[in-house]
């Protein structure tokens, strides 16, 4: 080993260079991240009294006020770290944080201010002695210089000390942590805003008027939630004799009691009711699918790292044991996409197999016997898994389904998806509200035995009605004794970080540093993978971790346990005390290890948190963000084929934010932003969807990529055509598209460009030019690419259709649909059952037709494809019509019209207007007509051309 200054050899364990006296290694490494609270402390106007006092004398006060104000501090656990000039800096939290650090702090605040006036008396001064005093909570980075020194670093640091400044003589002035951490126990007056040097803005200043006592104690019975639980007994009894599911919403701030709720349900249930919890997994194929995938493996014994034959094995046992003989084969193949074993390629049928086979499992158990299905944070769960949870909790298609579904949330839920559960036919919301006075009351007397009423009284107040403030609260003040867990998501309270921090902190040193490894998974884990990032933890160590209430182990169905943190609050704590390159070590490691099992999504989650940190730590390093970039694209592209379209565009918009600046894009972000807006094209986001694939033509066209711009360019012609209306731009861009497809030399390219290129001579009326595209496009399709196959097959259908040979129409779709029925696509399938419909129609054998469209329709009902379902109800419309039942023609064809006009498309409108005019004119209604007639005219006018 040699210097890293003078080049030299050192000797081993050197701490400093022989040569040049330099540090060996970094001046001050960090230990940890804390939450502390950090006190400065400041005689006023020291120059004027050594200017009135000798020297000596003036030494000999300043010596006192320092010894007074140590004693202070010390006699309320803190330490005085630095006595600067006639100041002193101390902080509260070290060698362990405590839960009221703070309120310690700010107690030692006016100890300080009052033994410094009493010196002044004594002193005999003329004038009184005053201080100025700051005081501030936040994270601190904790190292050691090359002496051993514990040092503290922050922003903390340097708001405690801008405080201090901007303080009135004898005024004690809290920051804006501090305030939240003490208000219940300390008075304030009026906020004031201080401007401070190193901050953007100004900082929030509360001055201490006053001071209050207060204390606590723990443990967790279940008080308060009567009414609740009888709402979830009546509805698993409804369940249970009607055989329709419902959904019961939950939802309540964090720590409220959600999860405690649905405990109780589930502890009280018979023998016969299954309890089902989906909690979100790592080790799965899909992160979107997590929590069906845990429910499954669970109940088929599936284990990580099980080879594909026995989770086959296991599958097939399960679904033979409640499954239907005739659908057990797909119901298996379905549930195996789960754990990465596709027996085809066709990824974008996966949602909707998923799904599929998800709810045929379900059907079965729920037939005979209720079922409880729990699902927690439901509202971090992916839009493809909550349109899940959904769709169980509608009645079946055939049989009995006693399933009652259980979704536990934050009110984020019902933020994201307003509507969530009106397409369900049983549905109930449940909002936990804070327990009241009384109950919190009983809650802490039960938390504490022994506990004194005015304690009481006073734990109730401060938690406000959350039972995990209470827990918490109760827990930290036994003394030495062990305390419970629960928690929040960030951002993390002020109040709970600091209960939490201190638990945390006065762990044994062995098991703080495990719980702080252990954080940096995003679910749970295993041995296996905790040996990852801690090849020295022994089962012993869990055990006590689970004695101390910070881990909770859950047993798979095979009996093999996994851990996860108690509560997200204390995996959100224990995560921030990691230094941020201990961080970045970690999180690489767990990723490289998720690439290797073949979890590529979650990998790139964890190589994004390393990333995040490294960007804190040096800017300048690409390394890092540049494989976060890599491996969020990957896991972008991969969600868009299966058309987890909302988790692709999440990846794609972090895979852009861990591509630095704009200047530097090139090949990849290219292909990011060409996945972004085809993603956004399917959610019929277009303008959004135009901007993205415009910046994509642009950089893939500086970079020659042909992969990029190929892609790119086939999304803007289709947009071009439908909602543009500028068909002669569309075949420019289609044009494009092509020659990059064909330069790329990838068939499945080629074949998806033909596919969208044949739209514009058909929309020129060019039939026999769209027959051929189409036809090359079929040629060209290959083997596995069965989406691809349908998608010519339908078009050729279609396209047959308009040249009025519709045998040869029907034959096309007839082909097109059993190959859609195949591969199981739900997508397809409607496709296609909408297509044969419009050919029987053509054909004039009208109430043939209607089976078919009502088939399309309910599909594309379930499966939110807006533009597809009014498509759909617009041809049911005039099948309808021509059989004579107007009502119902003229409900479809409204309905058609609005959606078009809402989501913007050009191509429907005018022929629907035309269908509604005919419909009047069957009604004699002349007037109606004339102005249908004229609306269809409008519509044309502004359609492709």
């Amino acid at each position: 080993m040699t210097c890293s200054v003078c080049g030299r050899p050192l000797p081993d364990g050197a701490r400093f260079c022989p040569n040049c006296g330099a540090s060996v290694g970094p001046l001050v490494g960090t230990e940890e991240r804390k939450v502390v609270t950090v006190l400065f402390a400041d005689i006023v106007d020291s120059t004027g009294l050594g200017a009135r006092l000798d020297a000596e004398r003036a030494r000999e006060l300043l010596g006192q006020f320092f010894g007074a104000a140590s004693e202070e501090l010390l006699a309320l656990r803190g330490r005085p770290e630095k006595f600067i000039g006639d100041a002193v800096m101390a902080v509260f939290g070290l060698p362990h944080v405590h839960e009221d650090d703070a309120l310690r702090a700010v107690r030692a605040a006016f100890g300080i201010r009052a033994r410094t006036r009493r010196l002044g008396e004594a002193a005999e001064l003329g004038v009184p002695l005053e201080v100025r005093i700051g005081v501030e909570s936040g994270e601190a980075a904790m190292g050691r210089n090359p002496s051993g020194q514990m040092l503290v670093t922050g922003q903390v640091v340097n708001a405690a000390a801008r405080l201090q400044s901007a303080a009135q003589p004898g005024q004690i002035l809290a920051g804006s942590t501090t305030y939240a951490l003490t208000k219940d126990s300390v008075s304030y007056g009026r906020r004031r805003r201080v401007k401070a040097k190193g901050f953007d803005a100004a900082l929030d200043a509360y001055p201490v008027v006053g001071l209050s006592t207060r204390s606590a104690r723990r443990t967790i019975p279940f008080v308060g939630r009567t009414s609740e639980q009888a709402v979830l007994e009546q509805s698993l009894g409804l369940v249970t004799s009607t055989g329709r599911p419902a959904l019961v919403t939950v939802v309540g701030e964090p720590g409220i009691g959600k999860s405690r709720l649905a405990d109780e349900l589930a502890a009280g249930v018979g023998a016969l009711v299954a309890v089902l919890r989906g909690r979100p997994r790592s080790t799965t194929d899909s992160a979107t699918f997590s929590p069906a995938s845990t429910i499954v493996g669970d109940l088929a014994g599936i284990e990580a790292g099980d080879p594909p034959d026995k989770i086959r094995r296991l599958l097939r046992e399960l679904v033979d044991k409640w499954s239907e003989p005739a659908e057990a084969d797909r119901t298996v193949q379905r549930l195996a996409l789960l754990f990465g074993m596709a027996e085809r390629s066709d990824e974008a049928t996966f949602v909707s197999d998923v799904q599929a086979g998800f709810i045929a499992l379900v059907d079965g158990m729920a037939r005979d016997h209720p079922v409880i299905l729990i699902f927690e944070d439901a509202h971090s769960l992916q839009p493809p898994m909550l349109d899940l949870v959904e769709r169980l909790a509608s009645a079946g298609r055939g049989g009995a389904r006693r399933a009652l579904i259980l979704a536990l949330a934050r009110n984020e839920l019902l933020e994201l998806r307003p509507s969530w559960g009106a397409t369900t036919g049983n549905a109930v919301l449940l909002r936990l509200d804070p327990l009241s006075s009384a109950d919190s009351i009983h809650l802490v007397r039960h938390a504490g035995a022994g506990i004194a009423e005015a304690q009481a009284i006073e734990i109730a107040e401060r938690a406000g009605g959350n039972p995990f403030f209470i827990i918490e609260t109760t827990g930290m003040l036994m003394a030495d004794g062990a305390g419970t867990g629960s928690s929040a998501h960030l951002p993390i309270p002020p109040t709970v970080q600091a209960v939490v921090s201190a638990r945390l902190d006065a762990l044994p040193a062995r098991l703080r540093v495990l719980a702080r490894r252990g954080s940096v998974f995003l679910y749970g884990f295993d041995r296996e993978e905790l040996a990852v990032v801690d090849q020295d933890a022994t089962m012993e160590e869990l055990m006590q971790l689970e004695e101390a209430e910070l881990v909770v182990r859950d047993t798979m169905a095979s009996g093999a346990p996994i851990w996860r943190m108690r509560h997200a609050t204390l995996k959100d704590v224990a995560y921030a005390s990691l230094p941020k390159r201990e961080r970045l070590r970690l999180h690489t490691l767990v990723a490289r290890y998720l690439l290797d099992k073949g979890h590529r999504s979650t990998a790139a989650d964890h190589f994004e948190l390393a990333a995040l940190a490294s960007l804190d730590l040096d800017p300048n390093d690409r390394s890092a963000p540049n494989r976060a970039a890599d491996a969020l694209l990957v896991a972008g592209d991969r969600a868009r084929r299966r058309m987890e379209i909302r988790s692709a565009i999440d990846r794609y918009d972090r895979a852009l934010v861990m591509a630095g600046p704009e200047s530097a894009w090139a090949v990849r972000e290219a292909r990011i932003l060409a996945g972004l807006g085809e993603a956004r094209y399917w959610l019929g986001e277009y303008r959004l969807a135009s901007e993205a694939l415009t910046r994509a033509v642009s950089l893939a066209e500086s970079h020659d990529d042909a992969f990029a711009l190929a892609l790119a360019l086939r999304f803007l012609g289709d947009i071009a055509i439908n909602f543009e209306a500028d068909v002669d731009k569309a075949e420019r861009l289609l044009a494009r598209s092509l020659e990059a497809a064909e330069k790329l030399g990838d068939p499945m390219a080629i074949v998806r460009t033909l596919l969208f290129a044949g739209w514009v001579p058909w929309t020129r009326e060019r039939f026999e030019e769209a027959e051929v595209i189409w036809r090359r496009a079929l040629e060209l399709v290959e083997p596995n690419d069965h989406w691809a196959r349908v998608r010519a097959l339908t078009a050729l259908s279609i396209n047959r259709g308009e040249m009025k040979d519709l045998e040869g129409a029907l034959d096309l779709i007839d082909e097109a649909r059993a190959l859609a029925e195949e591969i199981g696509d739900q997508f397809s399938i409607a496709n296609t059952s909408v297509q044969k419909g419009r050919v029987l129609s053509d054909l004039g054998r009208h109430e043939e037709a209607l089976p078919w469209f009502d088939r399309g329709v309910a599909i594309f009902s379930e499966l939110g494809a807006r533009w597809e379902l009014a498509d759909a109800r617009a041809a049911r419309g005039i099948a309808k019509r021509e059989l004579g039942r107007l009502d119902e023609a003229e409900e479809d064809l409204r309905y058609a019209i609005r959606i078009a006009e809402e989501l913007g498309d050009r191509q429907l409108p005018g022929w629907t207007w035309r269908a509604l005019a005919q419909v009047a004119e069957l009604r004699g209604d002349g007037a109606a007509a004339e102005e249908h007639w004229r609306r269809s005219r409008e519509a044309q006018s502004r359609g492709p051309h």
